[in-house]
This record gives structure tokens, sequence and C-alpha cells, in this order.
């Protein structure tokens, strides 16, 4: 089984998929896993029944080496181990490894594409059957905290239109395994899913520190170091959803201590189109909190090749301060120097593990267009251009914490408020908060403090005081975790923040 246990480490995941591999990779790992699974084969007869089943499957894991450049048959592949871990289950059903085995081949059909983010569905048969099996499992002794059975649980109901049926799955894998950073990380796909951005904080704080531990005293797999780096992505994300600069921006300046200019050229696996896109975090916290002085100071990557994703989007957050400061011409250039490096970023370059950075740079364009013609006072055209911004938003692939890390909707809503649109606003963050059924529930971003802000300023001004009272408390809680004071739903509203100055000009 350790020959057994050789070849599964060297083959694909929910997170590395076979197109994920290189050719380099493929080269070296194939064979490798070839090699210790026939060594496995060969030794059986001295395994249990159940083992015996688990290596005859693993045959069907691997590519042939004359197909490794054949992405048709990686797919034939996935299917065929997950046929063959089925008849395993079938055989050994009460399996605890069984079934975390086929769950998982199960899963590695469609990464991220297990359910249909705008109708709710499942994409394929296979989503309801390891759903089936993952609950039958919990059921079982020892099942019900089981941490690789809370694990896949949660990947594969966080696309769901109910992740919330995940929740328990995602408590109890925070406390099995306390020194597994992934593990510790993994709760808040579901807290987030969920609007719990305080545990989504938390967790990941906790698996960062978990991290620092093992890497103080172990080099660490350079793969790892994009599991880091998520962690940290993460807790980003789920601080400015909350309003937490300085949890938002002490953490977005810990990126580039683990994806350094050194570990992005690295090539194999290609670290840059990986994990560069990640660099880009404390430029949406800068924005996030307004923070144009600190965003005019922001240093141009020298390396524009390597930090394409950071340069287009520095030149990006250059656009939006400049604009937000009334130096329209200044922001107008900006605009062009962004959409230049927007055309030569690289298509290859990943914001997750299923989004593509110029996916998310059509969202940067159309919003910095938006935002410099409202200062210009085309407001007809600015609002045009924010809607685009939307849609497109709406279509960028899901991915965890969203490729789009500060909605648009957030903007918009908040300069439809300062032209007095404000049932046009109230429209846009019900969308935003999930409470319209014009936004599929996994679109939308519930229980954040900035749409709860601005739908319930917009109760306010169109006097609506009884829905104002049912968010009240809501808004409040969601307040009272901030650190910075939320007075409209974006700082492009500038009028809405008396102490401008102090995040603005005076920087």
């Amino acid at each position: 089984m350790a020959y057994w246990g050789i070849a599964y480490a060297l083959g694909p995941n929910y997170n590395k998929a076979w197109i994920r591999f290189d050719a380099e990779d493929l080269k070296r790992s194939i064979p490798e896993a070839t090699i210790a699974l026939r060594r496995a084969q060969q030794l059986a007869r001295h395994a249990t029944p159940t083992e015996r089943a688990v290596i005859e499957a693993a045959s069907s894991r691997f590519p042939s080496e004359a197909n490794v450049n054949d992405l048709t048959d990686f797919a034939r592949v996935n299917q065929a181990y997950a046929d063959a871990m089925r008849s395993v289950y079938h055989g050994h059903s009460n399996d605890l490894d069984v079934i975390t085995l086929f769950v998982e081949a199960l899963i590695c059909i469609r990464p991220r594409r297990l359910w249909d983010l705008n109708t709710g569905e499942p994409t394929t048969e296979e989503t309801v059957e390891g759903r089936v099996a993952l609950e039958r499992g919990m059921a079982l002794p020892r099942g019900h905290d089981h941490p690789a059975f809370c694990h896949l649980y949660i990947h594969l109901m966080e696309m769901s239109p109910f992740p919330e049926l995940a929740l328990p799955a995602a408590d109890r894998l925070r406390r099995l395994v306390p020194d597994g950073s992934h593990l510790q990380h993994m709760a808040t796909h579901i807290d987030i899913a969920c609007g719990d951005y305080r545990h989504g904080v938390d967790s990941n704080r906790d698996a960062m520190l978990v991290d620092d531990k093992y890497f103080a005293r172990e080099k660490g797999s350079i793969l790892y170091t994009v599991y880091r780096a998520h962690n940290i992505h993460v807790l980003i994300y789920a601080a400015l959803m909350s309003g937490r600069q300085e949890d938002a921006i002490s953490a977005a300046k810990r990126l580039p201590e683990v994806l350094t200019e050194e570990v992005l050229a690295i090539k194999t696996p290609p670290m840059a189109d990986w994990a560069e896109g990640m660099l880009t975090g404390l430029i949406h916290a800068l924005i996030r909190f307004g923070r144009w002085g600190d965003i005019l100071q922001l240093e141009i990557p020298q390396n524009r090749e390597i930090l394409c994703s950071t340069t287009a989007m520095t030149f990006y957050a250059r656009g939006i301060a400049l604009g937000a400061l009334g130096r329209i011409k200044e922001a107008e250039a900006a605009r062009e120097d962004f959409e230049v490096s927007r055309a030569t970023c690289l298509s290859t370059r990943l914001i997750s593990a299923s989004c593509k950075v110029v996916d998310m740079l059509k969202v940067a364009s159309l919003m910095l267009q938006g935002e410099i013609e409202y200062r210009k006072g085309d407001f007809g055209a600015s609002f045009s251009h924010l809607h685009e911004a939307i849609k497109y938003e709406d279509m960028l692939a899901y991915s965890d914490p969203p490729a789009w890390m500060q909605p648009v909707r957030h903007a918009l809503g908040a300069l439809l408020l300062e032209q007095g649109r404000v049932d046009e606003a109230e429209t846009v963050f019900k969308e935003d908060l999930g409470l319209s059924d014009s936004l599929p529930r996994r679109k939308a971003r519930i229980n954040n403090v900035w749409g709860l802000h601005g739908l319930y300023e917009c109760f306010q001004k169109s006097r609506k005081d009884d829905e104002a009272r049912k968010i009240r408390l809501q808004r409040d809680i969601a307040m009272a975790l901030a650190d910075v004071p939320i007075q409209a739903s974006c700082f492009c509203r500038l009028e809405a923040f008396e102490d401008y100055n102090r995040w603005g000009s005076s920087r």
C-alpha cells in the first residue's frame, strides 16, 4: 500500500487536475507513478481484498505515456477511474477510505463545475452520486468526524444553492486537524458562501499561523506555496467584505513575502500563471478603503511579464484614484496605460484554479470607464458601463474567493444613490445580498456590510420604514465588526465620507 500511496500522490486531485500538469510534470510524474503502481500490483498478494481492489482500480487512473498531450484522454482517464472506484465502492461500501477515494474520483471528473450556478442544479449525475455516498458515509460509525468526508463535502456543496448544509462539516473540520492549514482554510469556503466573514478571517488567520510554524522548520513543496498564498488571499477577501481594513491590508502585505519574484519565476509548475494574480489583493484592498494616496505611491512593477496581472491592476487602481481625486486627464492617461497592459497580459494567467486574469480584467476595464465617466459628469455613460461590468462579473467562472473582489454593484449602487435614483439602487443592493430572484444564490455576496448599508440607506430614503427595520439589526451587527466608518457602499461616493481627506488627498 505504500507503493500505491506513492502512485496516488503523484496523480491528480481536485486542485490539480490533469490539465494543470505541464509537459515536464507529466513527463516526470506518469513514469514514476507507473513504476510505483506496478510494484504495488506485484506485492498485492500480501494485501487485504479491499486493498487489492483499490490497487487494481488505480491502474485506470493514469494515461499512457503516449497520450499525455491528449486532453480528451485525460477526461477518459478521469471517467475510467471513477467507474473503477464505483465497483470498489459497491463491494466495500462501509470502508471509510473506499468512500473517500470513490467520492474524490467522482468530483475530479468536473472540478469546480459540480453545480450550475445559474440554475442551481447539479451538472452531472456524479455530483448527486457523490453527495449520497458522502452523506451515507458520515452516518456510519466514525464517519461523522472523518476529516476527508468533511473536506470533500465542502467541495461538493460550496457551489450548490444550499451551501449552508455543509456548515456542520465545516465546523467539525476546524477542530479535527488543527495543524492542517488547508483544512483550517477549507471551512471558510462555506463560511463565506453563507456570509460569515468573521469566521472567514479567523480561520484563514489560523491557517496562516500553522503555515508560518511549518515553513519556519521545513522548506515545504513549491506547490504548497500556492496553498499558503491562497489562505492569505481568502483572508483578504473576507476582511474586505466585512469592512476590516487592518486585517485586509496587513494580510495583503504578506503575499509578496510568500510569492517572491524568485518563486514566481519557477517554470514547473508554472508559478506565475498559478499564483501571481493573487498579488493584486493589496490593490483591491486599497481601492475598497479609498486609500487614493497610497495607491498613487504604488510602484509600477519592473518585470511586467512575470507581474503582468499586478501591472495591469496597478494602472487600473491609479485610474480609479485619480478619478476620485478629480484629476480626470491623468485618470484617462492611466486608463490608457491599463488597456495597454491588459492587452499584453498572458492568457494563461489565472486568478484562481478556474478563472483567468484576462476575464477579470474585462470587469476592471468597464468599471474604470464607468467611474471616469461619472467624474466627468456623464452619468448615463457611467451607469451603462457599470451595468456592463456587472454582466461580465456575473459571468466569471466560480472561484473562492471571487475573482473580482470588490463587487461592481457596490460602486453602482453608491453612485445611483448619489444621483437620487433610489429605486434602481435598491434593486442593485438586493441582488448583491441575495435578496432578489434576478441573481442566482451563489453569485450573491450574502450578508456583506457594504450591501447591507446600501440597502438600509435605500429603505430610509424611500421611507420604507418596515423594510429598514427588518434589516437594521443585521446591518448593525455587520457594522460592529468593521474597523472603518461605513457611510456608503463604496468609497467612490466621495460625499458620503466626511473623512475623505484622511484617506485621499492628505496621503
